[in-house]
C-alpha cells in the first residue's frame, strides 16, 4: 500500500501547487478519487469516499478505515456535495476524481445527460472521469466495499475500467459527443459486486482467500436517456469487434464436421471499418470489413492443422460464430429499438439526405436493418495441435 500514498501524496502535492494562492493548505483538505450518485424521489444520495492517509502510509500501525464513505442528499449534486463538507472537519478535494458511479435504479430515471452535463460545467471534476453503472446495488453500498489487492474499490473500480481496454471506457466528454452526433445511444460499462455485500464492507475482506469483489459485468445499453437492458462482458465484446477494437478477448468455435468440440480463438489485433451501407426501399443493409489475426490457444477437434483444408475449416466456423453474435446483438437492439452499435450514425454519415427523413423514425426501423460481415481470419499460432483424438 505505500505505493498508493506515494502516488496520493504526489498528486496532493500537485493540486496544491498548481492551483491558485487562495487555495486551501493540504492539512485542510480531504480526497477523493471515487462519487457515488444514487436516486430519491426529489434529487440525488451523494456518495464521497475520502482517503485516509494515515491508515494507508504503512509508517505506523492504524485501526482506522482506509477510507471513510460520507453521504448526503439534495435536489441537486451540488446541493449534496455541499452537505458533504459540512459533515466533515476537511475541504473536499474533487479535481482527482477518477470515476463517477450512478446506481441503476438512477440511471433507469433517464440521468444520464444531467449528470454529463453536470461534470463537463463543473469546474471541480475532471471532464475525463469515467462513467460506470452500478447493477443491482447502490452506488454509495459500492464504495463501501473493501478491496483486498487495491485496497480501495475507487482504484478497484478506475483498474478494472482501464484494463478493459477497447472502446468501452465512456467519460461525460464521450457521452455529449454520442449526443451531438445522433444516430448512435450510449453504452456504458457496468460493475457488478461478486460475493457477498456485506462481507465485503468489513475489514475481514482482506483476510479470506475468497473475497467479495467487484468486477465488469459488460455493458449497460441506454435509450433515450434511460437505461433499458444490460449485456454481458462476452456480448459487448462484438460490440466493440465492430468498433475497431475488442483485441485481447477468446472466441469459441464449435468444431467443424458436427464434431461435439471446441476450440479458442485469442483475438490480438483487430482491424474493422464499415464498408459501405445498401438502401432497398425501407431496407437497410450494413456491411462490415473485419480483419481478425489471432491464436488458437485450445483445441479439441478432430482435425490436423498441418493440412490447409482443415485450417481454412476452422477459420469458416470463426466466421459463423462471429456473425453468430453480431446477429445477436442486432436483435437485442431491434428488440429494444436502441442503437449502441451507431447504424443511425453510420447512416447521417453516409447518406444525410436519407438520414434527415428518417431519423424521427430512427431507431425503430432497425427492424429494417441488417448486417453483413466480410471477414478475414488469421491465424498467427497453431501451437502444436494435430488432432483432439490423439
Amino acid at each position: 500500500m505505500k505505493y498508493l500514498y506515494t502516488l496520493f501524496i504526489l498528486l496532493s502535492m500537485t493540486s496544491i501547487f498548481f492551483s491558485p494562492a487562495d487555495k486551501h493548505e493540504l492539512n485542510e483538505l480531504s480526497f477523493t478519487f471515487a462519487i457515488g450518485l444514487d436516486y430519491i424521489k426529489d434529487g440525488y444520495e451523494v456518495s464521497v469516499q475520502l482517503i485516509n492517509p494515515a491508515a494507508i502510509s504503512g509508517n505506523a500501525p492504524t485501526q482506522n478505515s482506509r477510507y471513510i464513505v460520507y453521504k448526503a442528499s439534495g435536489k441537486t449534486i451540488d446541493t449534496a456535495l455541499e452537505r458533504v463538507s459540512v459533515n466533515i472537519s476537511r475541504f473536499v478535494l474533487l479535481s482527482q476524481v477518477d470515476v463517477v458511479i450512478l446506481s441503476e435504479k438512477l440511471a433507469r430515471e433517464e440521468k444520464i445527460q444531467e449528470v454529463a452535463d453536470y461534470i463537463l460545467n463543473s469546474p471541480q471534476i475532471p471532464s475525463n472521469a469515467y462513467i460506470v453503472i452500478a447493477r443491482g446495488i447502490n452506488a454509495g453500498e459500492l464504495l463501501k466495499v473493501y478491496s483486498p489487492v487495491e485496497g480501495t474499490s475507487a482504484f478497484e473500480i478506475t483498474n478494472i475500467i482501464k484494463k478493459i481496454g477497447r472502446d468501452i471506457p465512456k467519460t461525460s466528454s464521450q457521452i455529449k459527443v454520442d449526443e451531438i452526433k445522433e444516430g448512435k445511444d450510449i453504452a456504458l460499462p457496468f460493475i457488478e459486486i461478486i460475493g457477498d455485500l456485506k462481507k465485503g464492507q468489513e475489514n475481514g475482506n482482506f483476510e479470506t482467500t475468497s473475497p467479495s469483489h467487484i468486477a465488469y459485468g459488460g455493458l449497460s445499453l441506454f435509450k433515450n436517456n434511460k437505461l433499458t437492458t444490460f449485456i454481458d462482458y462476452r456480448d459487448g465484446a462484438y460490440l466493440s469487434l465492430l468498433q475497431e477494437s475488442a483485441a485481447g478477448f477468446t472466441i469459441e468455435p464449435s468444431c467443424p464436421n458436427r464434431e461435439n468440440g471446441y476450440f479458442a480463438y485469442r483475438v490480438f489485433s483487430n482491424n474493422a471499418n464499415e464498408s459501405n451501407i445498401e438502401i432497398h426501399e425501407d431496407k437497410y443493409i450494413f456491411h462490415f470489413d473485419l480483419r481478425l489475426k489471432g491464436d488458437i490457444n485450445q483445441y479439441h477437434c478432430n482435425l490436423n492443422l498441418d493440412e490447409p483444408k482443415d485450417v481454412e475449416k476452422l477459420e469458416e466456423k470463426v466466421r459463423e460464430t462471429i456473425n453468430t453474435k453480431v446477429q445477436e446483438l442486432l436483435k437485442v437492439s431491434q428488440d429494444n429499438e436502441l442503437d449502441p452499435i451507431g447504424l443511425g450514425l453510420m447512416l447521417s454519415e453516409d447518406n444525410p439526405k436519407e438520414w434527415k427523413k428518417i431519423k424521427e423514425e430512427w431507431p425503430s426501423l432497425l427492424n429494417n436493418a441488417e448486417i453483413k460481415l466480410n471477414t478475414e481470419i488469421s491465424f498467427q499460432h497453431l501451437g502444436n495441435f494435430k488432432s483432439g483424438s490423439d
